[in-house]
């Protein structure tokens, strides 16, 4: 994997992939619902909406291919697979996301009506209101508190000055990361994208510090979630990837991940003495006798298919955070995948802090 700082200030990931007929390219600029004034709660996703539409033409790359965007609380990201020789046409398409945003007022009214639709949408779905209830909880007080769709009276009453200002902000060069994951080296990427050029891009906001653990309950769902200092992000990412995978094999509980800042937050949809069951009933399947065979079959097979997909190996490389590289995943023993377990399982069973 080559990684460069382009002249601009962007930085370029090439990562190749000998062989694959396919190419992904995944343009990840570094602001999110994190870097957003109470006044401007939901203008980054918004922004990510009208970049599509407005910048990138509706999202269609060469023929017919589709940009595919996301809004988290740290960053934004867009991201297309293509045919190998469209690789370079893909990264000339994104580079649109730098220019000038022109919105007309139709087009940002029509935009504000899809994400009124988008969010009855997300607070119909319970899995979406536990996760918000339990990050909102566990960022309580801080820049990341606040769900990425915003506040609907904000939203509402954008326009299009004020999102232009906001895309002046933060959409710089240099406050991006650009990666292409193909099956050969492609020189023209590094020669098109140093003409992307802009102002020093702000600081990166990372004033979120840890909780140790939150609850939420309702009357039908319940979910638990907690935050750690991650001392060695770099050496974690497998064991993590791979305990997530097998707590789902031995339990069937959904264990979800999210890095913000330095920290690394961990929640599931279920109560505390059921994940801490799971937890509990998975480390012991690891350290059985054959746990090692286990951990092969039910958890490293199904994660090498998924990260053999070029798109995700190109999203990964975009955050050195979630980055985990096939030999690590190979490499992981069951020991430190039921080290990580040890770990969560001590965290919520301690109780500090923790909150109903």
């Amino acid at each position: 994997m080559r990684r460069v700082r382009l002249p601009g200030g962007l930085r370029l990931v090439e990562a190749p992939r000998p062989g694959s007929p396919l190419a992904a390219v995944v343009l990840r600029v570094r602001v999110g619902s994190g870097d957003e004034r109470p006044d401007e709660r939901g203008t980054a996703h918004m922004l990510e909406h009208l970049v599509v539409r407005c910048a990138l033409a509706g999202g269609r790359v060469g023929e017919g291919a589709l940009v595919s965007a996301r809004t988290g609380r740290e960053s934004t990201a867009y991201s297309v697979v293509v045919r190998a020789f469209d690789a370079v046409r893909a990264v000339v398409a994104l580079g649109a996301v730098f220019d000038e945003l022109r919105v007309p007022p139709d087009v940002l009214a029509a935009e504000q009506a899809a994400i009124v639709e988008e969010a009855a949408r997300r607070h119909a779905e319970p899995a979406w209101r536990i996760r918000e209830s339990l990050l909102g909880g566990l960022w309580a007080g801080t820049a990341f508190e606040h769900p990425v769709l915003g506040d609907a009276r904000v939203v509402a009453s954008l326009t299009p000055r004020r999102v232009l200002r906001f895309h002046r902000t933060w959409y710089h060069p240099a406050n991006a990361t650009l990666v292409v994951v193909a099956g050969r080296p492609l020189p023209d990427v590094a020669a098109v994208a140093s003409r992307w050029t802009g102002a020093p891009a702000p600081p990166h906001r990372t004033d979120a510090p840890s909780r140790p653990w939150t609850a939420t309950a309702g009357r039908d769902h319940a979910g638990i979630a907690f935050a750690y200092h991650r001392v060695d992000p770099a050496g974690s990412a497998a064991p993590v990837m791979l305990a997530r995978e097998a707590v789902a094999a031995a339990s069937g509980v959904q264990v979800r991940t999210l890095p913000l800042g330095e920290w690394l937050c961990v929640w599931a949809a279920t109560a505390r003495e059921p994940f801490i069951a799971a937890l509990t009933r998975t480390r012991d399947r690891l350290t059985s006798a054959d746990g090692a065979a286990w951990l092969r079959t039910e958890a490293l097979i199904p994660t090498l298919r998924r990260e053999d997909d070029v798109e995700t190996a190109a999203v990964r490389a975009a955050d050195p955070r979630t980055l985990v590289t096939t030999d690590a995943l190979l490499s992981c023993a069951p020991e430190p995948v039921a080290a990580v377990l040890t770990h969560w399982r001590n965290t919520i069973t301690s109780g500090r802090e923790g909150r109903g």
